[in-house]
């Protein structure tokens, strides 16, 4: 990826890049609905949800969607949050049955994928004490680069530091996944 990024962007940004830069970055890297590859990405992410009596989910920083679509395709309720205005009118374009909510609002599961490294502890709390979710599909690099800054990666953690925060707010690690990223969790609400 950090190859990728520096043929896309020559260099390192001086400061954190618009949310605009962002998302054409991200589908010069094939982050889109355009990607195959990366659409049965997000299908085979989905399907192994299947089974485990969830019915709604929540992908909580959705990006350009195609996660939150693929979990719609394979027959979930499914929301969209997404801060950025332009991922949000990528979506709206790409996706148009997709719902986009203004809130982030409790689900079954809360499809939580590489989103924790741009928020502070402070703002994973409100997040945590906000929503509810039977389930938190996590994933979360543990690796610094010289690209977070300009990416907004601002709380970088290593994987038992994660199982430890959320073990915080009630959720036990309940399983490990293949999909998406070598650092995939499925965490349960305890009890």
């Amino acid at each position: 990826m950090i190859q990728k990024l520096k043929s896309i962007l020559n260099e390192p940004p001086s400061e954190m890049i618009s949310d605009e830069e962002f998302l054409q970055a991200e589908l010069k890297m094939g982050i889109g609905f355009h990607n195959k590859e990366f659409s049965l990405l997000c299908t085979k992410t989905a399907e192994q949800m299947q089974g485990f009596g969830i019915k709604t989910v929540l992908d909580y920083g959705s990006g350009t969607g195609v996660y939150a679509e693929a979990y719609r395709q394979q027959g979930f309720d499914a929301y969209a949050y997404e801060i950025w205005a332009a991922h949000r009118n990528y979506i709206k374009e790409n996706a148009p049955q997709l719902k986009i909510v203004a809130e982030p609002i409790t689900t079954d599961l809360l499809h939580f994928i590489e989103e924790a490294e741009h928020m502070t502890d402070e703002e994973l709390h409100e997040l945590m004490t906000k929503v509810e979710p039977k389930y938190i599909l996590f994933s979360s690099t543990s690796l610094t680069t010289e690209w977070d800054a300009a990416w907004g990666h601002i709380n970088v953690k290593q994987q038992h530091e994660w199982v430890t925060f959320f073990s915080q707010y009630g959720y036990k690690w309940e399983k490990s996944f293949s999909y998406p990223t070598d650092y995939t969790k499925l965490f349960k609400k305890d009890g």
